[in-house]
């Protein structure tokens, strides 16, 4: 065995044995009360917990904060922001408000959703009365729709957001969906534009912590708030929803440190092909997938797989000539590619296109989760000033 096969074994083996890479490997497996009961993704147990929190009179003892975290958060650059008046309406508000009244539902004592006729159940409402400083009062209506893993449906979104405006024209309507991928717009992520859309990482990052952080917090229930945080960051069907700043910090200490090692990993994984994740139908768990589904320029696409879902894209954007005044090659990073017109299609890093679909001169890389493979459609369309939606088939 050469040298350098034995220095790398070495630099491997000490990656393995490493104190910080035990810790990280134990993070990744360590069990909480959400994945003891076999829960950890019911979006039910989810709604039921976050309405706890924002519950005013909840025995997490911080009173109105973590709604009013909440609603600032909606400000947040990273949140997805809705067309119509709500934002301009909540930086009015927000600096100085104050709930009169306020009722949460599902909470510690009711469990119930919000049932509404032939719209559906609501898996968060909340209403009440804001104060302000010249003593008047406006009603305050928020919806908030959570997703896991099942599908988000833009007749759902629609039917939600049209409910809740008919009966309540006059009263601030916030309607929110939390979901662990965003798109480029709400009407892109959610199939109506009328909703603020957050992922599970900002919700850790910027509402959880601080709650973990605040004076008031009664200390019997912070260990609820540890576990669900413990939660969200495990993997379930190629979802995992945040990552913790713990992980990150050792992941950053670990490749400080076998940054050789990791680079010759990836180097390995890129030239076989297979450092993106699966695109074949099925994944670990032996679960298909069903077709996948988009909008655009208001016609729908139907594919079994990303491949099949790019070439019926890739056909209909050239013959309508949707790509002839824009720039190609493009991509979203200096490394790769999603559309090129040049022959033979190559990415900026060297590398041939791993799943190419050509057309009449053009070709798409292919090679993408189904996940990343929407929010590549999403960038394409948005370059291209095309409007693009999720659809459910």
């Amino acid at each position: 065995m050469s040298s350098q096969k034995i220095d790398f074994t070495r630099r491997l083996l000490g990656l393995l044995s490493d104190p910080v890479f035990i810790r990280y490997t134990n993070i990744l497996g360590e069990p909480n009360f959400f994945t003891i009961v076999g829960r950890s993704h019911f979006e039910r147990w989810h709604s039921c917990f976050i309405g706890w929190l924002l519950d005013s009179n909840g025995t997490h003892l911080l009173s109105d904060y973590v709604i009013k975290r909440l609603l600032l958060l909606l400000l947040d650059d990273r949140c997805l922001k809705p067309s119509g008046q709500a934002v301009a309406a909540l930086i009015q508000i927000l600096p100085t408000l104050e709930f009169e009244s306020l009722e949460v539902v599902p909470n510690e004592n009711n469990s119930t959703e919000i049932h509404v006729g032939n719209v559906g159940r609501f898996d968060i409402y909340a209403t009440g009365k804001l104060s302000n400083s010249d003593g008047n009062f406006q009603n305050i209506n928020i919806v908030i729709e959570l997703k896991i893993d099942s599908k988000i449906r833009g007749d759902q979104s629609q039917k939600y957001a049209d409910w809740l405006i008919k009966n309540y024209p006059d009263d601030l309507n916030i309607l929110i969906y939390l979901l662990p991928n965003l798109l480029t717009t709400p009407k892109a992520t959610v199939g109506d534009a009328r909703w603020f859309c957050l992922d599970y990482q900002i919700l850790h990052d910027r509402l959880l912590l601080p709650i973990l952080g605040h004076p008031n917090l009664n200390e019997r229930v912070k260990p609820f708030i540890i576990q669900y945080i413990k939660n969200l960051s495990v993997r379930y069907r190629g979802i995992k929803m945040a990552i913790t700043d713990e992980e990150k910090q050792l992941a950053i200490t670990l490749y400080d440190k076998y940054r050789d090692v990791f680079d010759s990993i990836f180097d390995a994984l890129q030239s076989a092909s297979v450092i993106e994740e699966s695109v074949s139908g099925a994944d670990s768990t032996g679960r298909l997938y069903d077709k996948m589904a988009v909008k655009i320029d208001e016609k729908i696409f139907v594919g079994v797989d990303v491949k099949d879902l790019f070439k019926q894209v890739l056909e209909y954007l050239v013959d309508t000539n949707k790509l002839s005044n824009f720039k190609f090659p493009w991509g979203t990073s200096t490394k790769r590619y999603i559309v090129t017109n040049v022959e033979p299609p190559i990415h900026p890093s060297g590398r041939n296109f791993f799943v190419p679909v050509g057309y009449e001169g053009f070709t798409m890389e292919a090679h993408y989760s189904r996940n990343r493979a929407i929010k590549v459609l999403d960038s394409l369309c948005t370059y291209i000033q095309l409007e693009f939606e999720l659809v459910e088939v």
